[in-house]
């Protein structure tokens, strides 16, 4: 794998609503190594990507993700506010992008985010391990920004590595992860956090890196992934 890895946060979302078919399939023709997913249950068991704990945000529908089914959801049209004319995206079930992932024509790693607080609490991380299973070829990293989390899906999966992700570091990462995932600031704040991180046996994955200039500062300070809306941008300023 290239180093840093460049991931493509939500799909390739700067020109396309997050975390639709169309932003990941964008991601993997423009050359990203990885992509970034958030997912949350619905009312009726079925994993789905979307960031948020309700709808209103990137769709013309209501509610929360956890109190509509997946029928529901898939009638409501996840382009935003503005969507162009005629422009129509569907919440994007789990399965369908690992699926993508899957028949890709490359190796194209996954990083997946637990999201919590969630009425479901630890049925999420059953879910997605469950979901998992199926694809057993796929390279995954799962994440989360809750330890109780990261901590269960160390006890669901010995092997998969496993990233906290922080804004505020107010401690040690959680048991079970090896890889640290703080915001830039953080690292803006902390700049020997990666070289320290790195003695200790830690990777860093940096989130969000938007512009030429964090791309540069946030490869040159060591990371081992840019997590970033704009993939082609950080590939085209890392000189790939």
């Amino acid at each position: 794998m290239p180093h840093p890895m460049v991931v493509a946060h939500r799909g390739a979302n700067v020109d396309l609503p997050e975390q639709s078919l169309a932003a990941y399939t964008r991601a993997v023709e423009v050359g990203a190594d990885a992509i970034e997913c958030d997912v949350r249950l619905t009312k009726d068991g079925h994993l789905v990507c979307h960031h948020d704990r309700t709808i209103g945000r990137t769709s013309d529908g209501k509610g929360a993700i956890s109190e509509l089914t997946l029928d529901e959801l898939l009638k409501f049209n996840f382009s935003g506010h503005h969507p162009r004319e005629g422009e129509h995206h569907q919440i994007l079930p789990f399965d369908t992008l690992l699926r993508l992932v899957s028949e890709a024509p490359r190796q194209v790693t996954m990083l997946i985010e637990a999201k919590h607080p969630s009425r479901f609490g630890a049925q999420v991380e059953h879910a997605l391990h469950k979901a998992l299973s199926e694809y057993p070829t796929v390279d995954v990293v799962v994440m989360s920004f809750a330890r109780a989390a990261v901590t269960r899906y160390r006890e669901l999966d010995a092997d998969v590595p496993l990233v906290w992700l922080f804004e505020y570091p107010v401690a040690g990462p959680p048991r079970g992860a090896g890889i640290l995932g703080p915001r830039i600031d953080v690292l803006r704040a902390r700049p020997r956090l990666i070289e320290r991180a790195h003695a200790a046996g830690q990777r860093v994955f940096v989130w969000t890196c938007n512009t030429p200039g964090d791309v540069r500062y946030v490869a040159e300070a060591g990371a081992d992934a840019i997590i970033t809306d704009d993939p082609a941008m950080a590939l085209e300023t890392l000189g790939r």
